[in-house]
């Protein structure tokens, strides 16, 4: 297989100009509703006591992850390939900077789906804090702040835990956070 006609096959996919908006909007849901635990491990890796992964993730987290990377470059490769064939000068780099933008766009997707359950989550977690602290004060109590950090953890992933297994965990972090 020669260059010219792998540019030729790319032209000839990128007639479906279309298809790259449809990735992406899978992307955000995927993102938005199945892959967001991946971005809170990352805050586990870093030593963030807040973030609380659902079971399904650890069931499914995998199959989410291969069709998450699925929807990522399948789109980015549409992507490019749709910007080689809308551009009438028809230039290999026009595939490399379809790729560039849409890698851009797709991090930027992912970062607007899982920005507001990071979030809820971080703010239910300190909501907890803050409410404990004022509680031993209002007693006149002295407690240390690791205390007052471990038994905010634990109430947070506790009050989590019970949502999720009810299937509630969106809707109970989304009205939780807003108090």
């Amino acid at each position: 297989m020669n260059f010219e006609s792998l540019l030729e096959k790319a032209s000839g996919v990128g007639s479906l100009w279309w298809l790259p908006l449809f990735f992406w909007l899978a992307y955000f849901f995927m993102s938005r509703y199945w892959d967001y635990p991946a971005e809170l491990e990352k805050h586990i890796r870093i030593g963030k006591s807040w973030p609380y992964l659902p079971k399904f993730w650890q069931i499914k987290k995998k199959f989410i992850r291969v069709a998450s990377l699925f929807l990522f470059w399948g789109g980015n490769l549409l992507c490019a390939c749709s910007l080689y064939y809308i551009f009438p000068y028809e230039h290999f780099i026009l595939i490399i900077i379809g790729f560039a933008l849409s890698i851009f766009a797709e991090v930027k997707i992912r970062d607007i789906a899982t920005k507001n359950i990071i979030h809820w989550q971080q703010d239910r977690y300190f909501q907890i804090y803050t409410q404990l602290k004022n509680q031993a004060l209002a007693k006149g109590e002295e407690v240390s702040d690791s205390s007052l950090l471990s038994k905010a953890q634990w109430q947070h992933h506790n009050d989590l835990r019970l949502a999720d297994k009810q299937g509630r965990l969106i809707a109970f972090l989304k009205g939780e956070a807003k108090l």
